[in-house]
């Protein structure tokens, strides 16, 4: 167990390292961040969440994130995981930041596939017996974003299909390239 565990480490090092590169050559200016709210529907649980998004090529990400759900939900909990977007829906941006545009706004749709870590800190034994302290959750979703370049809204709803739990994310994506520069810049678009 712990030698396959050490190669999946070692496995998702060299991918993440691959990836860094390719970003490096694809887009500098095409990296954004953000932050989030997560709500666990069958758990009733809420947390925050962290992430980052790496576009590889067009109408594909990669999106690195995490997620904790502290002590006063029922279950205490850390998420770390990647997960990949496809877009199915391009939609439309503001490109001059906060300025509206006389063309409709059309949202962005997504298809997201992904796993995650999952860190369990006050475990305790349940009736599900695929559940224990630290699991591998494979997770597949849907998400939709809205907005301009420097700023934009996102909102995904996943499954997790081990524990087959859905949950919720709200949260807004920001494109640091548009901040350091007065000219514009060709940030994502935010699957």
């Amino acid at each position: 167990m712990c030698k396959n565990l050490i190669s999946l480490k070692k496995s998702v090092f060299i991918i993440l390292l691959l990836l860094v590169n390719h970003f490096n050559i694809y887009s500098q200016d095409k990296f954004s961040f953000g932050f989030s709210g997560v709500y666990n529907f069958p758990l009733n649980s809420v947390g925050i969440g962290l992430r980052a998004q790496v576009p590889i090529i067009p109408k594909v990400f990669v999106v690195p994130q995490l997620k904790y759900f502290p002590s006063f939900n029922t279950i205490h909990e850390l998420y770390g995981g990647i997960n990949v977007h496809y877009a199915l829906v391009e939609g439309n941006i503001r490109p001059d930041g906060f300025k509206r545009s006389i063309d409709p706004e059309i949202p962005m749709i997504y298809l997201a596939v992904g796993a995650q870590y999952n860190r369990w800190i006050n475990y305790v034994e349940t009736q599900q017996s695929n559940s224990k302290p630290n699991n591998f959750l494979p997770e597949v979703g849907l998400g939709t974003s809205i907005g301009n370049y420097p700023v934009r809204l996102f909102a995904e709803v996943k499954y997790n299909i081990l524990w087959k739990e859905s949950y919720g994310e709200v949260g807004l994506m920001f494109c640091p390239a548009y901040f350091r520069t007065k000219s514009k810049t060709n940030c994502p678009t935010f699957y």
